[in-house]
């Protein structure tokens, strides 16, 4: 079964004056049932490690108060 996903792909484009400039663009991509699982998983693993180092952080500032 295929799934599609959202992902920023960065593409570069010339700005003001022909300066070249690299900006994210949105694309949706069609990705099979292994891959789709293995980057949910990941998204969901990133989610709770920055909410354990939130948490971490915050109960250093309590040490110091």
């Amino acid at each position: 079964m295929k799934r599609r996903i959202t992902v920023r792909v960065p593409v570069e484009k010339r700005g003001l004056f022909g300066r070249k400039k690299t900006v994210f663009e949105t694309r949706t991509m069609l990705v099979d049932e292994k891959t789709y699982r293995r980057l949910v998983r990941k998204n969901e693993r990133e989610k709770t490690e920055r909410f354990v180092d939130f948490m971490q952080e915050m109960e250093d500032l309590d040490e110091f108060n």
